[in-house]
């Protein structure tokens, strides 16, 4: 009689054990099915929210740029304006027709060298291409002795002059190299057009201090 009673109780905890094995199962397959969902989602919220960082940056870089353009587009719009005025000027003044603008001259990288630019401009309506002579000359001291330099003494090329024809203006560039113990004071320009409405241009610029 006690051992069947012992059977019974041990088939009743097996019974009993089982039932809350399976519900526990049942249990952590349900967590885990949930967190598999929440880790989804939370992956999608990362991925939005990575997209909207992009688009953010990419507008911000965008909104830079075009501020930038801004910028760059009213100070050319302020510089034409003041070529304008001084054209109108010059025209209503009644001086020369042709005049240099915009003059640069910077030190090269060897002593007694420099680079130069500047720009030829000319406003006669009447005339539609110019045409003519660039001439240079600097003037200045060689030991105790004044002396002037033509530009085949001190341009690479070794000409004289060069020839120029141009509608309304014309960029000028090149390379200056003086010859040793030369001291310049100043620079000559000069424009000799072979258009009759035209009138020589001369201009003499001070020679800038180097500083150092």
């Amino acid at each position: 009689m006690l051992a069947l009673v012992l059977w019974q109780v041990y088939q009743l905890g097996r019974v009993q054990g089982g039932y809350d094995g399976r519900q526990a199962n049942a249990e952590k397959q349900h967590l885990l099915k949930e967190l598999g969902k929440q880790q989804q989602r939370l992956e999608q919220f990362q991925n939005e929210a990575a997209r909207y960082q992009r688009q953010a940056q990419i507008e911000q870089q965008a909104g830079r740029e075009l501020q930038e353009e801004l910028v760059r587009l009213q100070d050319e719009q302020a510089r034409l304006r003041s070529e304008v005025k001084l054209l109108k000027g010059l025209i209503s003044s009644g001086a020369g027709s042709l005049y240099i603008k915009d003059f640069v001259l910077q030190p090269g990288e060897a002593p007694g060298r420099y680079r130069y630019a500047f720009t030829l401009v000319q406003v006669k309506e009447s005339v539609d291409t110019t045409r003519g002579k660039l001439v240079m000359k600097i003037s200045g001291v060689e030991g105790k002795k004044k002396k002037r330099l033509d530009r085949s003494e001190f341009s690479p090329d070794g000409n004289k002059a060069v020839k120029l024809e141009f509608k309304h203006y014309e960029d000028v560039r090149g390379e200056i190299t003086l010859p040793e113990g030369f001291e310049p004071r100043e620079l000559t320009i000069e424009f000799l057009p072979r258009n009759k409405e035209l009138k020589k241009l001369q201009t003499t610029l001070p020679w800038p201090a180097e500083e150092g």
